[in-house]
């Protein structure tokens, strides 16, 4: 009996030993993993020669997704700058590519219609007049795309001013992606067709005759009491 109880009281003993050991161990990694010498990001540090902790890529580095190997897609902007400085009207899109980067399809117009509805009617408007809700709110006027400056305005431009931003318009390069922004330049230019002869009031055309001559228009009717 007494062997049996001298052995519980051994098999406890090893129990509790593993237990402090573990509890040992396990305190002194989390205190290691604590106190470990690091470098915390835009926190000065005077192991570097610039003091800064965070560093800068190598030189010829380019972090993957940012490849930007088609500069006219990615930018708007002509591979090849024009060397005449962008000075008055005429040379104000010197630089801009005045053809889509990729075949413009139905779907193409599509995407950016519904893109445009989401980012851009509601100081553009629906139309493009530059009259979305919030400028009827009271916020400053938004250009108009049936402005003849922007109708004979390169695509590029349009491209260059979502990406950066342009007068009160804000950059959306952070929420419009690439191919949205020249989906939505494609539906500009499918307003822009859409509202060019809106206000053009078609001239009378005479009626067809039963044998085909057209008949002249109709006299006006006159009043009573007024005059031929």
């Amino acid at each position: 009996m007494w062997k049996f109880r001298a052995r519980a009281r051994a098999d406890r003993f090893r129990v509790w030993l593993l237990i402090l050991g573990v509890c040992v161990l396990g305190a002194g990694c989390r205190r290691d993993m604590q106190d470990q010498p690091k470098m915390k990001p835009f926190r000065s540090s005077p192991f570097f020669a610039d003091g800064l902790s965070g560093r800068q890529p190598i030189p010829g580095t380019i972090a993957r997704g940012f490849l930007r190997d088609n500069a006219e897609y990615f930018t708007g902007k002509k591979s090849v700058r024009s060397a005449v400085p962008q000075t008055g009207t005429e040379n104000a899109f010197a630089d801009d590519v005045d053809t889509f980067p990729f075949p413009i399809t139905e779907d193409t117009v599509k995407r950016g219609r519904e893109r445009y509805d989401i980012f851009c009617s509601v100081c553009h408007g629906l139309t493009g007049n530059g009259d979305g809700m919030i400028v009827r709110r009271g916020f400053r006027r938004a250009a108009s795309f049936n402005d003849d400056r922007l109708r004979q305005a390169p695509v590029g431009h349009f491209f260059d001013a979502i990406t950066n931003g342009w007068g009160a318009m804000p950059s959306y390069a952070s929420q419009i992606p690439v191919q949205d922004r020249w989906a939505i330049i494609a539906y500009v230019r499918a307003l822009q067709l859409s509202q060019q002869n809106k206000n053009a009031v078609p001239g009378a055309s005479p009626t067809p005759a039963p044998g085909g001559s057209p008949l002249p228009p109709p006299s006006p009717t006159p009043t009573p009491g007024g005059h031929d």
